[in-house]
Protein backbone atom coordinates (compact mmCIF):
# COMPACT_ATOMS: atom_id res chain seq x y z
CA UNK A 1 0.00 0.00 0.00
CA UNK A 2 1.25 3.39 -0.65
CA UNK A 3 1.51 5.63 2.45
CA UNK A 4 -1.19 7.89 2.82
CA UNK A 5 1.05 10.67 2.87
CA UNK A 6 2.08 10.05 -0.80
CA UNK A 7 -1.34 9.26 -2.07
CA UNK A 8 -3.19 12.80 -1.07
CA UNK A 9 -0.20 14.25 -1.80
CA UNK A 10 -0.66 12.46 -5.55
CA UNK A 11 -4.10 13.53 -5.34
CA UNK A 12 -2.88 16.56 -4.95
CA UNK A 13 -0.35 17.21 -7.83
CA UNK A 14 -3.20 15.93 -10.11
CA UNK A 15 -5.84 18.75 -8.82
CA UNK A 16 -3.70 21.64 -8.43
CA UNK A 17 -1.00 20.88 -11.96
CA UNK A 18 1.97 19.67 -10.21
CA UNK A 19 1.30 21.64 -7.22
CA UNK A 20 2.12 19.72 -3.41
CA UNK A 21 1.51 22.37 -1.22
CA UNK A 22 -1.98 22.32 -0.16
CA UNK A 23 -3.94 23.56 3.22
CA UNK A 24 -5.50 19.86 2.18
CA UNK A 25 -2.90 17.35 2.23
CA UNK A 26 -1.96 15.35 5.64
CA UNK A 27 1.47 16.79 5.65
CA UNK A 28 1.42 20.84 6.22
CA UNK A 29 4.40 22.73 3.88
CA UNK A 30 7.23 23.03 6.60
CA UNK A 31 7.74 26.50 8.33
CA UNK A 32 9.99 29.06 6.53
CA UNK A 33 13.62 27.67 8.71
CA UNK A 34 15.42 30.20 10.41
CA UNK A 35 18.98 30.85 8.98
CA UNK A 36 21.88 32.59 9.68
CA UNK A 37 22.23 34.89 6.94
CA UNK A 38 25.93 34.33 5.03
CA UNK A 39 24.71 36.96 1.78
CA UNK A 40 22.38 39.49 1.14
CA UNK A 41 19.93 39.49 -1.23
CA UNK A 42 18.76 42.42 -3.08
CA UNK A 43 16.14 43.22 -5.37
CA UNK A 44 18.04 45.58 -8.44
CA UNK A 45 14.62 46.05 -9.58
CA UNK A 46 11.04 44.71 -9.86
CA UNK A 47 8.21 45.29 -11.71
CA UNK A 48 4.17 44.71 -11.68
CA UNK A 49 3.80 42.86 -14.69
CA UNK A 50 0.24 41.49 -14.53
CA UNK A 51 1.52 38.67 -16.12
CA UNK A 52 1.79 35.93 -13.52
CA UNK A 53 0.17 32.35 -13.24
CA UNK A 54 -2.82 33.87 -11.03
CA UNK A 55 -4.29 31.07 -9.47
CA UNK A 56 -3.29 28.18 -12.10
CA UNK A 57 -0.56 25.92 -11.32
CA UNK A 58 1.21 26.36 -14.41
CA UNK A 59 5.02 26.78 -14.38
CA UNK A 60 5.51 29.88 -16.96
CA UNK A 61 9.13 31.06 -16.89
CA UNK A 62 10.64 34.27 -18.64
CA UNK A 63 12.79 34.04 -21.61
CA UNK A 64 15.67 36.18 -21.36
CA UNK A 65 16.94 37.64 -24.98
CA UNK A 66 20.10 39.67 -25.65
CA UNK A 67 18.94 42.67 -23.52
CA UNK A 68 15.44 42.20 -22.58
CA UNK A 69 13.25 39.69 -20.82
CA UNK A 70 9.50 38.42 -22.42
CA UNK A 71 6.91 37.18 -19.75
CA UNK A 72 3.86 35.62 -20.37
CA UNK A 73 0.88 35.17 -17.82
CA UNK A 74 -2.11 32.94 -17.92
CA UNK A 75 -4.32 35.66 -19.14
CA UNK A 76 -3.04 36.26 -22.07
CA UNK A 77 -1.10 39.15 -21.43
CA UNK A 78 2.39 39.17 -22.89
CA UNK A 79 5.28 42.27 -21.86
CA UNK A 80 9.35 42.70 -22.59
CA UNK A 81 11.46 44.79 -19.76
CA UNK A 82 14.62 45.99 -20.29
CA UNK A 83 17.17 43.23 -18.85
CA UNK A 84 19.29 46.15 -16.93
CA UNK A 85 16.86 48.96 -14.79
CA UNK A 86 13.43 47.12 -15.78
CA UNK A 87 12.10 49.46 -18.30
CA UNK A 88 8.76 49.07 -20.37
CA UNK A 89 9.72 47.51 -23.58
CA UNK A 90 6.10 46.64 -24.87
CA UNK A 91 2.86 44.96 -23.76
CA UNK A 92 0.33 43.08 -25.93
CA UNK A 93 -2.77 41.26 -25.14
CA UNK A 94 -3.64 37.68 -27.10
CA UNK A 95 -6.91 37.42 -24.91
CA UNK A 96 -6.55 34.00 -24.70
CA UNK A 97 -4.85 31.41 -21.64
CA UNK A 98 -1.32 30.82 -22.23
CA UNK A 99 -0.04 27.97 -20.82
CA UNK A 100 3.29 27.28 -22.05
CA UNK A 101 6.42 29.19 -22.82
CA UNK A 102 7.79 31.98 -23.15
CA UNK A 103 10.62 30.38 -25.02
CA UNK A 104 12.31 30.61 -28.42
CA UNK A 105 15.04 32.81 -30.19
CA UNK A 106 16.84 35.89 -31.80
CA UNK A 107 14.07 36.52 -34.43
CA UNK A 108 10.97 34.78 -32.98
CA UNK A 109 9.38 34.25 -29.35
CA UNK A 110 6.49 31.65 -28.72
CA UNK A 111 3.85 30.92 -26.47
CA UNK A 112 1.21 28.27 -26.38
CA UNK A 113 -2.24 28.70 -25.44
CA UNK A 114 -5.07 26.81 -23.67
CA UNK A 115 -6.78 26.44 -26.76
CA UNK A 116 -3.71 24.09 -28.60
CA UNK A 117 -2.58 27.07 -30.13
CA UNK A 118 1.36 28.34 -30.71
CA UNK A 119 1.34 32.07 -31.33
CA UNK A 120 4.71 33.98 -32.73
CA UNK A 121 5.33 36.98 -31.66
CA UNK A 122 8.85 39.79 -32.55
CA UNK A 123 11.19 40.08 -29.44
CA UNK A 124 11.57 43.31 -30.64
CA UNK A 125 7.76 45.12 -30.59
CA UNK A 126 5.40 42.17 -29.57
CA UNK A 127 4.03 41.82 -33.12
CA UNK A 128 2.31 39.09 -33.76
CA UNK A 129 4.17 36.90 -36.64
CA UNK A 130 1.77 34.07 -36.78
CA UNK A 131 -0.48 31.77 -35.07
CA UNK A 132 -0.86 27.84 -35.66
CA UNK A 133 -3.66 25.52 -34.32
CA UNK A 134 -2.16 22.45 -32.61
CA UNK A 135 -3.17 19.34 -31.04
CA UNK A 136 -4.60 19.76 -27.77
CA UNK A 137 -3.41 22.46 -24.70
CA UNK A 138 0.14 23.49 -25.07
CA UNK A 139 2.62 23.03 -22.08
CA UNK A 140 5.66 23.58 -23.12
CA UNK A 141 8.03 25.08 -25.78
CA UNK A 142 11.36 24.89 -26.95
CA UNK A 143 14.17 27.10 -27.58
CA UNK A 144 14.92 27.84 -31.78
CA UNK A 145 17.58 25.13 -33.39
CA UNK A 146 18.06 25.19 -36.98
CA UNK A 147 15.44 27.38 -37.76
CA UNK A 148 12.86 25.10 -36.09
CA UNK A 149 10.53 25.11 -32.96
CA UNK A 150 9.29 22.17 -31.13
CA UNK A 151 6.10 22.76 -29.16
CA UNK A 152 4.74 20.23 -26.54
CA UNK A 153 1.40 19.60 -25.81
CA UNK A 154 -1.04 17.90 -23.52
CA UNK A 155 -1.68 14.91 -25.28
CA UNK A 156 1.48 13.76 -25.64
CA UNK A 157 2.77 15.25 -29.00
CA UNK A 158 5.95 17.22 -30.45
CA UNK A 159 5.14 19.83 -33.15
CA UNK A 160 8.08 21.01 -34.81
CA UNK A 161 7.08 24.07 -36.83
CA UNK A 162 9.31 26.34 -38.60
CA UNK A 163 9.75 29.47 -36.39
CA UNK A 164 9.54 31.83 -39.17
CA UNK A 165 5.91 30.79 -40.92
CA UNK A 166 4.76 28.61 -38.36
CA UNK A 167 4.35 25.56 -40.81
CA UNK A 168 4.32 21.90 -39.95
CA UNK A 169 7.25 19.98 -40.16
CA UNK A 170 6.44 16.91 -38.32
CA UNK A 171 4.57 15.33 -35.97
CA UNK A 172 5.53 13.36 -33.57
CA UNK A 173 4.16 11.53 -29.61
CA UNK A 174 3.59 9.02 -27.39
CA UNK A 175 0.85 7.71 -25.88
CA UNK A 176 -0.79 9.36 -22.37
CA UNK A 177 -0.97 7.24 -19.49
CA UNK A 178 -4.94 7.93 -17.70
CA UNK A 179 -3.53 9.43 -14.81
CA UNK A 180 -0.22 11.93 -15.76
CA UNK A 181 0.91 15.13 -14.10
CA UNK A 182 -0.36 18.35 -15.50
CA UNK A 183 2.51 19.92 -17.38
CA UNK A 184 5.62 18.91 -19.58
CA UNK A 185 9.13 19.72 -19.20
CA UNK A 186 10.86 21.47 -22.19
CA UNK A 187 12.06 19.86 -25.12
CA UNK A 188 15.62 19.85 -24.67
CA UNK A 189 17.16 21.20 -28.62
CA UNK A 190 20.77 19.49 -29.58
CA UNK A 191 22.77 19.77 -32.11
CA UNK A 192 20.67 17.97 -35.11
CA UNK A 193 18.48 16.91 -32.61
CA UNK A 194 15.73 17.32 -29.50
CA UNK A 195 15.28 15.12 -26.48
CA UNK A 196 11.58 14.76 -24.76
CA UNK A 197 10.30 13.35 -21.83
CA UNK A 198 6.64 12.15 -22.04
CA UNK A 199 3.83 11.07 -19.75
CA UNK A 200 4.63 7.19 -19.71
CA UNK A 201 7.67 7.60 -18.13
CA UNK A 202 9.94 7.37 -21.33
CA UNK A 203 12.64 9.63 -22.90
CA UNK A 204 12.91 9.96 -26.78
CA UNK A 205 15.64 11.17 -29.10
CA UNK A 206 14.55 12.55 -32.21
CA UNK A 207 16.52 13.73 -35.40
CA UNK A 208 15.18 17.25 -35.86
CA UNK A 209 14.53 17.32 -39.76
CA UNK A 210 12.32 14.16 -39.40
CA UNK A 211 11.60 13.73 -36.26
CA UNK A 212 12.46 10.09 -36.49
CA UNK A 213 13.03 7.89 -33.47
CA UNK A 214 17.41 7.86 -32.22
CA UNK A 215 16.95 6.04 -29.41
CA UNK A 216 14.32 5.45 -26.63
CA UNK A 217 14.75 4.97 -22.98
CA UNK A 218 12.17 4.10 -19.55
CA UNK A 219 13.09 6.89 -17.07
CA UNK A 220 10.22 5.06 -14.66
CA UNK A 221 8.43 2.02 -15.19
CA UNK A 222 4.97 2.22 -13.65
CA UNK A 223 4.43 0.00 -10.65
CA UNK A 224 1.99 -0.90 -7.94
CA UNK A 225 -1.91 -2.26 -8.28
CA UNK A 226 -3.82 0.90 -8.74
CA UNK A 227 -3.63 3.42 -11.31
CA UNK A 228 -2.29 6.05 -8.85
CA UNK A 229 0.69 3.76 -7.53
CA UNK A 230 1.58 3.42 -11.24
CA UNK A 231 1.18 6.84 -12.44
CA UNK A 232 4.84 7.96 -13.70
CA UNK A 233 5.64 11.05 -15.80
CA UNK A 234 8.77 12.79 -17.40
CA UNK A 235 7.63 16.05 -16.46
CA UNK A 236 10.84 18.24 -15.56
CA UNK A 237 13.41 20.29 -16.98
CA UNK A 238 16.71 17.67 -18.46
CA UNK A 239 19.67 18.94 -19.32
CA UNK A 240 23.27 17.89 -21.08
CA UNK A 241 26.71 18.33 -20.55
CA UNK A 242 29.57 16.27 -21.65
CA UNK A 243 28.08 14.11 -23.93
CA UNK A 244 25.37 12.91 -21.25
CA UNK A 245 22.33 13.45 -20.95
CA UNK A 246 20.67 13.75 -17.60
CA UNK A 247 16.92 13.41 -16.58
CA UNK A 248 14.41 12.47 -13.94
CA UNK A 249 10.80 10.73 -13.46
CA UNK A 250 8.59 10.90 -10.90
CA UNK A 251 7.78 7.94 -9.30
CA UNK A 252 10.74 7.31 -11.42
CA UNK A 253 14.49 7.22 -11.96
CA UNK A 254 17.34 10.78 -12.00
CA UNK A 255 19.87 8.52 -14.41
CA UNK A 256 22.18 9.53 -16.61
CA UNK A 257 22.44 8.68 -20.26
CA UNK A 258 24.65 8.68 -23.49
CA UNK A 259 23.44 11.57 -26.14
CA UNK A 260 24.83 9.41 -28.62
CA UNK A 261 22.77 6.42 -28.10
CA UNK A 262 21.08 6.33 -24.99
CA UNK A 263 23.09 3.99 -22.85
CA UNK A 264 22.34 4.21 -19.63
CA UNK A 265 25.68 5.31 -17.66
CA UNK A 266 24.50 5.54 -13.83
CA UNK A 267 20.57 5.56 -12.20
CA UNK A 268 18.98 6.00 -8.90
CA UNK A 269 15.65 5.58 -7.58
CA UNK A 270 14.98 9.12 -6.71
CA UNK A 271 11.30 10.91 -7.73
CA UNK A 272 11.03 14.39 -9.15
CA UNK A 273 8.66 16.51 -11.07
CA UNK A 274 10.68 19.46 -11.50
CA UNK A 275 13.94 17.68 -13.06
CA UNK A 276 17.57 18.71 -13.06
CA UNK A 277 19.90 21.36 -13.88
CA UNK A 278 23.89 20.52 -14.08
CA UNK A 279 26.51 22.95 -12.26
CA UNK A 280 30.02 21.84 -12.89
CA UNK A 281 30.51 18.27 -11.21
CA UNK A 282 27.01 18.77 -9.34
CA UNK A 283 23.72 17.57 -10.65
CA UNK A 284 21.17 19.56 -8.47
CA UNK A 285 17.41 18.27 -8.26
CA UNK A 286 13.79 18.96 -5.98
CA UNK A 287 12.62 15.91 -5.70
CA UNK A 288 8.73 15.39 -5.33
CA UNK A 289 8.63 16.80 -1.38
CA UNK A 290 10.71 19.54 -1.69
CA UNK A 291 13.95 18.33 -0.72
CA UNK A 292 16.87 19.98 -2.68
CA UNK A 293 19.55 17.45 -3.72
CA UNK A 294 23.28 17.69 -5.33
CA UNK A 295 24.30 14.71 -7.07
CA UNK A 296 27.87 13.84 -8.15
CA UNK A 297 27.04 13.87 -11.73
CA UNK A 298 29.98 11.78 -12.76
CA UNK A 299 28.10 8.94 -10.82
CA UNK A 300 24.77 9.84 -9.06
CA UNK A 301 26.33 9.59 -5.23
CA UNK A 302 24.68 12.01 -3.00
CA UNK A 303 27.00 14.95 -2.30
CA UNK A 304 24.09 16.84 0.49
CA UNK A 305 20.07 16.80 0.82
CA UNK A 306 18.30 20.01 1.89
CA UNK A 307 15.69 19.19 3.83
CA UNK A 308 14.09 22.44 5.48
CA UNK A 309 12.06 23.43 2.45
CA UNK A 310 9.65 20.12 2.62
CA UNK A 311 6.37 20.83 0.86
CA UNK A 312 6.94 24.40 0.07
CA UNK A 313 6.65 23.70 -3.68
CA UNK A 314 10.20 24.35 -3.77
CA UNK A 315 11.19 25.29 -7.86
CA UNK A 316 14.44 23.40 -9.86
CA UNK A 317 17.61 24.71 -8.53
CA UNK A 318 19.50 26.84 -10.65
CA UNK A 319 23.67 28.00 -9.97
CA UNK A 320 24.35 31.23 -9.94
CA UNK A 321 27.74 32.00 -9.72
CA UNK A 322 29.04 30.33 -6.33
CA UNK A 323 25.56 29.51 -5.09
CA UNK A 324 22.44 27.46 -5.47
CA UNK A 325 19.02 29.08 -5.85
CA UNK A 326 15.56 27.90 -5.36
CA UNK A 327 11.80 29.53 -5.00
CA UNK A 328 9.25 29.07 -2.99
CA UNK A 329 5.01 28.64 -2.94
CA UNK A 330 5.14 31.65 -0.47
CA UNK A 331 7.42 33.56 -2.72
CA UNK A 332 10.89 33.45 -1.16
CA UNK A 333 14.11 33.18 -3.22
CA UNK A 334 16.71 31.19 -0.92
CA UNK A 335 20.39 31.06 -1.58
CA UNK A 336 21.88 27.68 -0.63
CA UNK A 337 26.48 26.44 -0.21
CA UNK A 338 26.85 24.67 -2.97
CA UNK A 339 29.37 22.46 -0.85
CA UNK A 340 26.56 21.05 1.31
CA UNK A 341 23.19 23.04 0.77
CA UNK A 342 23.31 25.17 3.94
CA UNK A 343 20.43 27.73 3.91
CA UNK A 344 22.79 31.27 3.55
CA UNK A 345 19.94 33.71 2.55
CA UNK A 346 16.60 34.79 1.14
CA UNK A 347 14.19 37.48 -0.12
CA UNK A 348 10.95 37.34 -0.90
CA UNK A 349 9.75 38.52 -4.37
CA UNK A 350 6.33 37.94 -4.06
CA UNK A 351 3.65 37.26 -1.93
CA UNK A 352 1.55 35.06 -4.23
CA UNK A 353 4.35 32.47 -4.59
CA UNK A 354 7.36 31.82 -7.23
CA UNK A 355 6.19 28.50 -9.59
CA UNK A 356 8.30 29.01 -12.99
CA UNK A 357 12.39 28.22 -13.00
CA UNK A 358 14.11 31.42 -12.21
CA UNK A 359 16.57 32.55 -14.65
CA UNK A 360 19.73 33.27 -14.09
CA UNK A 361 22.08 36.13 -16.67
CA UNK A 362 25.61 37.17 -15.17
CA UNK A 363 25.00 36.83 -11.68
CA UNK A 364 21.19 38.25 -11.42
CA UNK A 365 18.60 36.12 -10.70
CA UNK A 366 14.90 37.16 -12.62
CA UNK A 367 11.95 35.77 -11.10
CA UNK A 368 8.27 35.92 -12.35
CA UNK A 369 6.38 35.29 -9.22
CA UNK A 370 2.21 33.68 -9.33
CA UNK A 371 0.72 37.40 -8.54
CA UNK A 372 3.03 38.82 -11.75
CA UNK A 373 5.74 40.32 -9.85
CA UNK A 374 8.78 39.97 -11.96
CA UNK A 375 12.31 41.12 -9.58
CA UNK A 376 15.76 40.90 -10.81
CA UNK A 377 18.25 40.20 -7.69
CA UNK A 378 21.60 39.59 -6.79
CA UNK A 379 23.58 39.56 -3.99
CA UNK A 380 24.49 42.32 -2.20
CA UNK A 381 28.63 43.36 -2.00
CA UNK A 382 30.93 44.10 0.34
CA UNK A 383 30.56 48.09 -0.53
CA UNK A 384 27.44 48.41 -1.29
CA UNK A 385 26.01 50.85 1.44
Amino acid sequence: MMPRLLAVLLVTTLVSGCGLWSRDTAEPPAPLPRIEAEVTPRVLWSRNTGSGAGKSYLQLSPYLGRDRIIVAGADGRVSAWNLEDGASLWRTNLRVPVTGGVNGGSQVVVVGTGRGEAIALSPEDGQELWRRMLSSEVMAVSEVEQGLVVVRTNDGRLHALDVLTGEPRWLAGRSTPALSLRGAGTPLMLSGRVLAGFDNGRLAMFGLARGNVIWETALAIPSGRSELERMVDVDGELDLAGGVVYGAAYQGRVAAFSVADGRTLWQRDLSSYRGVTVAGDLLLLTDAFGHVWALDRRNGATLWQQDLLRLRGVTLPVPVDSHVVVGDYEGYLHWLAPEDGTLEGRIRTDRNGIMGVPQVRAGVVYVLGRGGNLSAVTLRSRDDS
